[in-house]
């Protein structure tokens, strides 16, 4: 008996030291022969480094007041957190639902653009041509056999529930689509490293939700990040331009530069051309979270270095005086079509207005109408995305996106006959005291007859006349024979000199080159050759010359200052978040090769049109300070679609010039309607704004009739 107890007692002893040396063994292969790995392994789980978002640079006007700022906003990201299809779908589901009844339904929706529901189509990304869509589809299927099962757009949302994302049968196909729009986002942006972003700026109600609740979804991270904020910028909006998530075609153009999947970056406008100042240098931290996602504990950081700020040469007084004139001048002229219809046909809608320094070049005004407001990029709420919808919509005529200072492309009318004039004047074929040309009120030319405004409307004519009666009455007559006796190459010439049909280099994307009409465009555009009837249509500004307000603006100023061609700015210097200068704009320009007292003669004719009483501009000048002389020059080029466009441009002091302004209003009718825009920018300038040009000089036959 006592022999078998002892037998059993040595087995037990035996498997306690097999158990034992089991034990050790695999203790010392966790900590010793795979013990780097495991700790590897381990601290992955744990320790998570995450981004801090650098603040992006400020953005003021000339004056120091914001325009671009920064505040703290929330936005919600999933991470990772392995749980199986059914779950997570489950999961996702409540947070949308917490989205729609707390946060006005706005969710990054990025499925909607290859992918719609009600009614179930291709998205607008896909639908642009075969191959994007044959891309996309091979992009998202699990097998390359399974290319063949999406077909259709339905074939595609099916793929998606049941073969994808595993959604289950128990959820609508509504519900279904709104669990894909987020796993879509996870399916293409997620990485360990980058929990991808399912909302932005969301309400302090969804925060609560999603802190009280957060047992209920494991993963999500709230992140508390600059936001961009614009500030009264509505007509500042086309300079300024607005932020948006990186789109794929960026990142894949960006990526190498530090971009991510979900940065923020520049689309228009001074965003997009100072992108890289106005981005900051984003810093890390090291975070423990638990095995759901959640922060336990910051275990280091590097902080975040703010972008630099851009101090701008706009004045947003001036800015928000030339919009406001624009937008009341506007609808004065359609508001004339009721007394008028024969000649006004009140389908006038846009117009731009540019002012520049002309010793600098500093652009001070840049103003396109009809604005709109940059804040509705910056949020997905539903009435944000409707007001994106109507910006974009192709059937809006008035193209409220567009910038029109730099793209908007017009014929110059009669603001070009300073040209002309330059020209003859250089070319030897008028001087002062030699340049008189007898208008009859109409003639021929080259089998072509032309016909002054004059005769047109009253059946008189100028008569004889100097440069300076010429210019003050904008006869057509005058600049027609001067402009094909000096001929079109030298015209053409002293027009490029001075800047027309050429890029100025505006520190702003997409600037339009215009057009200059000259022999070898009339070749391209119309395989013919040059007449002297083209010339008779170039001399005032006709035929195919196509310039943007800016270059007319640009022009301008360099006839005021006395032939110094600015580069115009609209960037005055660039500074540390600290206020420390990085740099500023230098001043350039080139010297015109102008014989002396050319300018000055162009200085006299030009006073004309706004001091004398026979002057186009007159009327509206005569409450103008009297110690403020303005020179300028009105312009009613014809569209080829049955109303004119209106131009003005000035001067002032025209002694010793400060400021010049271009104005353009599209089928504005005649180039007097675009004075009073002019003139309201100029008493703002010079600080004498209080009075209000009478209605009934505004509508005056001799105003109306006057080009």
């Amino acid at each position: 008996m006592k022999e078998k107890s002892s037998q059993r007692y040595v087995v037990i002893v035996i498997g306690f030291l097999l158990a034992f040396t089991a034990i050790i063994f695999q203790l010392v292969n966790l900590q010793i022969v795979r013990g780097k790995e495991f700790a590897q392994k381990s601290q992955r789980r744990i320790i998570s480094e995450r981004e801090i978002i650098a603040p992006r640079g400020n953005i003021v006007d000339r004056n120091g007041l914001p325009i671009a700022v920064n505040r703290t906003a929330h936005n919600v990201k999933l991470a990772a957190t392995g749980l199986k299809s059914p779950e997570y779908n489950e999961m996702i589901l409540k947070l949308i639902n917490v989205f729609e009844e707390y946060n006005n339904g706005s969710y990054e929706k990025n499925l909607e653009n290859y992918l719609t529901f009600n009614p179930i189509e291709f998205g607008s990304s896909l639908t642009k041509s075969e191959e994007a869509l044959e891309k996309w589809k091979s992009e998202m299927v699990i097998k390359e056999k399974d290319i063949e099962k999406l077909k259709t757009p339905e074939d595609v949302f099916k793929y998606f529930r049941e073969e994808k994302f595993l959604i289950d049968e128990k959820y609508t196909d509504e519900e279904a689509y709104k669990i894909m729009t987020i796993r879509y986002d996870m399916l293409i942006k997620y990485s360990p490293s980058n929990p991808v972003l399912i909302a932005k700026d969301v309400s302090m109600e969804t925060v609560a939700q999603l802190e009280e609740r957060h047992f209920e979804f494991p993963g999500v991270i709230i992140d508390s990040v600059p936001q961009r904020r614009y500030i009264d910028a509505s007509s500042v909006a086309h300079v300024l331009g607005y932020i948006g998530i990186i789109n794929p075609e960026e990142y894949e153009s960006l990526k190498d530069e530090g971009y991510k999947l979900n940065d923020m970056l520049g689309k228009t406008g001074i965003e997009l051309s100072a992108e890289k100042d106005l981005r900051g240098i984003n810093g890390q931290k090291r975070v423990e979270v638990d095995t759901k996602g959640r922060l336990t504990r910051e275990l280091s950081s590097n902080p975040a270095v703010p972008g630099n700020d851009i101090v701008l040469t706009i004045d947003s007084r001036l800015q928000k005086v030339a919009m406001e004139s624009l937008e009341r001048n506007i609808n004065r002229i359609n508001a004339l079509s009721e007394q008028e219809p024969e000649k006004y046909l009140g389908d006038a809608e846009a117009g731009s207005v540019v002012a520049i320094d002309v010793k600098s070049g500093e652009v001070i005004v840049m103003a396109s109408y009809p604005a709109y407001d940059p804040n509705v990029f910056l949020s997905n709420s539903k009435e944000a995305q409707q007001s994106r919808m109507e910006l974009n919509d192709p059937e809006n005529s008035a193209r409220p996106l567009i910038n029109r200072a730099i793209q908007g492309q017009y014929a110059p009318g009669s603001i070009y006959k300073p040209i002309t004039a330059i020209a003859g004047i250089e070319a030897g074929k008028i001087s002062k005291g030699n340049d008189n040309i007898t208008c009859r009120g109409r003639h021929n030319i080259g089998g072509w007859n032309f016909e002054c405004l004059s005769y047109r409307n009253y059946r008189t004519s100028h008569g004889r006349q100097d440069l300076i009666k010429a210019m003050g009455t904008s006869c057509n007559i005058y600049f027609h024979e001067l402009g094909v006796d000096t001929g079109i190459d030298i015209i053409d010439k002293w027009a490029k000199y001075f800047g027309l049909g050429e890029r100025t280099g505006i520190e702003l994307q997409w600037e339009a080159a215009g057009k200059r009409a000259n022999k070898e465009t009339k070749r391209q555009l119309r395989n013919d050759e040059w007449r002297p009837a083209d010339t008779a249509q170039v001399a005032i500004g006709q035929f195919d010359n196509l310039f943007t307000p800016l270059q007319i603006a640009n022009f301008t100023s360099t006839l005021a200052n006395g032939g110094k061609r600015y580069s115009p700015h609209i960037i005055k210097e660039v500074r540390k978040h600290d206020g420390s200068i990085v740099r500023q704009t230098n001043i350039e320009y080139e010297e015109l090769p102008l014989s002396e007292g050319t300018m000055d003669y162009i200085n006299e004719s030009l006073k004309a049109v706004i001091n004398e009483t026979y002057g186009t501009a007159y009327t509206y000048f005569i409450d103008f300070p009297e110690d403020i002389t303005v020179a300028g020059k009105t312009g009613t080029p014809e569209t080829g679609t049955g109303t004119s466009n209106a131009l003005f441009v000035a001067y002032a002091p025209a002694d010793d010039p400060e400021i010049a302004v271009a104005v353009v209003i599209e089928k504005g009718v005649w180039g007097s309607n675009a004075v009073p825009v002019g003139v309201d920018v100029l008493k703002e300038y010079f600080g004498t704004n209080n009075n209000v040009l009478p209605e009934d000089r505004i509508t005056t036959d001799k105003v109306r009739f006057t080009r």
